[in-house]
C-alpha cells in the first residue's frame, strides 16, 4: 500500500466515522424534539381565533390588496 493510498483510506474512515456521529446525533435530536412537539399544547401555541386572524391578515397582505403611496 502506498502512501497515498493509506492517506486516502485514513481520510475515508475519518469523514466516514464523522458521518455516523452527526446521523446519530441528528437521529437523537429528532427523537427528543418529537417528544417535545408531542407534548401537550402550551400558552404560547396560538388559538384557533389567532389562527384565523393570521391567516386573514396574511391574505389582505398578497400583492394586489395593499394600498398604494400617492
Amino acid at each position: 500500500m502506498s502512501i497515498q493510498d493509506y492517506v486516502l483510506s485514513a481520510a475515508y474512515a475519518r469523514a466516514t466515522a464523522v458521518e455516523d456521529s452527526f446521523l446519530q446525533a441528528f437521529k437523537d435530536s429528532m427523537e427528543r424534539s418529537g417528544h417535545a412537539f408531542a407534548a401537550e399544547p402550551s400558552a404560547v401555541d396560538p388559538t384557533p381565533a389567532q389562527r384565523t386572524a393570521e391567516r386573514h391578515a396574511i391574505r389582505d397582505l398578497e400583492p394586489g390588496k395593499q394600498g398604494h403611496a400617492a
